[in-house]
């Protein structure tokens, strides 16, 4: 039987965050520049106040993003998890509130304090287990 896997060995380590105040069309180069679905929204002691999603970025496509900030955009709703949680937790709370990634977070003398990401990319990296080798013979 497999062992019960934590959030905390699967999840994305680390977030990559902006400030509310920060430039859309900053928060958009980010996206693109890491590659990341998910940009954390930050306040002054690094607490997790909210999140931006690709899908939060899409409808403002083909318009002027002058004076659209992150705070604009963002989801106020961070649903935290702690790292300590089992991934069939996880994924049980994905399921049932119908989204794609989770805030992985401790709580900090201030508020929630980011510590990575889990979405649906990562359980789908556990369900796979181990890597493969593609081996590709040369035609004849």
């Amino acid at each position: 039987m497999k062992a019960e896997r934590l959030v905390g060995t699967i999840m994305h380590k680390g977030v990559i965050g902006c400030k509310p105040s920060t430039p859309l069309e900053e928060v958009v180069r980010i996206m693109a520049d890491t590659n990341v679905r998910v940009i954390t929204v930050t306040g002054p002691d690094d607490e997790a106040l909210g999140f931006i999603s690709q899908l939060d970025v899409v409808p403002y496509y083909d318009r002027d993003l002058k004076g659209v900030r992150a705070r604009d955009v963002m989801s106020g709703k961070v649903i935290a998890i702690p790292p300590d949680m089992s991934v069939a937790e996880a994924v049980k709370i994905m399921i049932e509130r119908k989204i794609s990634h989770l805030v992985v977070s401790e709580r900090g003398d201030i508020g929630l304090r980011a510590l990575g990401i889990l979405s649906n990319s990562e359980v789908i990296r556990e369900m796979r287990g181990s890597k493969w080798m593609w081996y590709f013979s040369p035609e004849p």
